[in-house]
């Protein structure tokens, strides 16, 4: 009972388990028969909270799944991660994306979202989820999205923005600041009007990139800033940041913030109706940099206060309305965050751990969270690992592949879309040689023997199998057993087809383990 899980963690050892892209392909058993062994996991201690070990279980029909979702994605603020997640729920769920063509994830950015610029749904459906860059338009969302959908954005503390902005797009270069023995960052604070003197920069890097950068990405008009920015008239600015802030109130359900990331997903989970297994992650894009430890002293951080007044009193505004939320939460929201944190935790030491390769795998574990009162109980295995660690760009290539079969889509109609998949037989040979080269790094021997082997599995598995049904893929943007793994669920390949390739890809394992019996997912 679940009173009883705070006593004690069950130990667990993974014993001997493969890379992660081999072991949720190919489940073993040892000789003895073993049954795969499952681990208790997310138990918390009483000085933490009692949600995990109370008697109250998850009630079923507490309220309704939503599934549809808006994401109004800015740069820079964690949204890559949200993305994975958004991507992860609705890939399992085999939802419609809203997806920019030709494979640039950018497309519709900044104001592009109008049909030429992305796939249309498929025949007599709507889109589920719009994840990609665009800038926030009320009228447009309206028109594409169905009225239930949810509408989500995130948004980080200006200042720290600026920094990420800084490092991640090359400001020092771009406003070509020497290095004159003061930090570059605080020669642009000073004098910010100097260095960024407009708006509009492509489909690749923020519309506006150091003032009001996150409130531009929302909707707010970049000719705009010329009326809030340095000297302008305090009334009237005041006036239309109110104006574009009451806009944002109005049409967003929930604002999350960088800086409480776990409890704004807290808060995204119990809005959506989701399991606390929908909102595991692994951070996305996150890098380390000097600009982010640099000290701004209080006058500058003041001018740029100034500088990107929007932005700041938007980060304002929704920092108190999000903990108004959180205050108003119930259900001991505080106790569903630490539990949260405990469960993603070790969701990731698993999966790390079991995406290690190692010489003999002889069972495969998973690891099990029951009931509480916030979540219904769930399973990690091998199959969550390989979707919680797979890339934007794949998710991105795999939904593309999926639209374009609804869309009825094959190798002589693909331009009509803008494809960017390989065309020709020797586009295809190209991309089947670096599946190819990938496929040898994960199953490389020294022996000729084995070489000519593993050279027929990557012809089966590049071209043969993956490659008749793969119209935007290359090959590259995932690893080739996410295609094949995804070409076998979604019904393209064959169940026979599919154990062919992995009992070949794990013969030789198999035998030097002495491992008799293989199990598929």
């Amino acid at each position: 009972m679940l009173r009883h899980c705070h006593k004690a963690f069950v130990a667990f050892v993974v014993i001997a388990t493969v890379g992660m892209i081999i072991c949720s392909h190919s489940l073993f058993k040892g000789n003895t028969g073993q049954s795969h062994p499952r681990r208790l996991m997310g138990a918390v201690n009483n000085s933490q909270s009692s949600g995990a070990t109370s008697s109250i279980r998850w009630p079923r029909s507490r309220c309704k799944e939503r599934r549809r979702v808006a994401f109004a994605k800015n740069h820079k603020v964690g949204g890559d991660t949200v993305k994975n997640i958004l991507s992860r729920y609705g890939y399992i769920r085999k939802l419609n994306f809203l997806l920019p063509r030709s494979l640039v994830a950018s497309m519709t950015y900044p104001y592009s979202l109008y049909p030429e610029f992305y796939l249309p749904a498929p025949p007599n459906q709507t889109f589920d989820m719009l994840v990609y860059h665009t800038v926030y338009n009320r009228t447009r969302f309206r028109q594409i999205l169905p009225r239930n959908t949810v509408y989500l954005t995130i948004i980080r503390e200006p200042l720290n923005h600026l920094k990420s902005i800084w490092n991640y797009y090359g400001l020092q270069n771009r406003f070509l600041i020497k290095s004159n023995g003061e930090h570059a960052i605080l020669t642009f604070l000073n004098n910010p009007e100097k260095y960024d003197k407009t708006c509009g920069h492509g489909h690749h890097v923020p519309y506006c990139l150091t003032q009001n950068s996150v409130s531009v990405d929302l909707g707010f008009p970049a000719t705009d800033n010329r009326r809030v920015t340095l000297g302008c008239d305090a009334d009237e600015r005041e006036v239309i940041t109110q104006k574009f802030l009451r806009t944002i109130h109005d049409d967003f359900h929930l604002v999350m913030i960088t800086e409480y990331f776990d409890e704004s997903l807290v808060l995204l989970k119990r809005l959506m109706c989701w399991t606390l297994q929908d909102i595991l992650y692994y951070k996305a894009n996150v890098r380390h940099y000097a600009a982010k430890r640099t000290q701004i002293p209080p006058d500058v951080r003041q001018i740029h206060r100034e500088w990107s007044y929007v932005d700041y009193s938007l980060y304002h505004y929704f920092n108190q309305t999000f903990w108004k939320r959180v205050q108003a939460a119930g259900n001991d929201f505080w106790g569903e965050v630490r539990y949260f944190r405990r469960i993603n935790q070790q969701m990731r030491e698993f999966c790390d751990i079991a995406s290690r390769l190692n010489p003999c795998p002889v069972s495969l574990q998973t690891l099990v969270a029951n009931d509480t009162r916030w979540s219904p109980g769930f399973t990690i295995d091998h199959d969550f690992c390989l979707r919680a660690k797979r890339d934007l760009s794949c998710y991105y290539s795999l939904q593309t592949e999926r639209a374009a079969k609804a869309l009825r889509l094959n190798h002589s109609n693909i331009h009509l879309y803008g494809g960017m998949g390989p065309r020709n037989n020797l586009q295809r040979s190209s991309a089947v040689a670096k599946s190819a080269v990938s496929l040898k790094r994960w199953t490389k021997t020294g022996s000729r023997k084995n070489a000519m082997y593993h050279a027929n599995v990557h012809k089966l598995s590049g071209q043969d199998v993956v490659g008749p049904h793969c119209l935007y893929c290359s090959l590259e943007n995932c690893r080739p057993f996410d295609y094949l793994t995804h070409f076998f669920k979604d019904g393209y390949v064959s169940s026979d087809t599919y154990r062919t390739i992995m009992r070949r890809i794990n013969l030789k394992l198999a035998g030097r383990c002495n491992v008799t019996n293989l199990e598929l997912p």
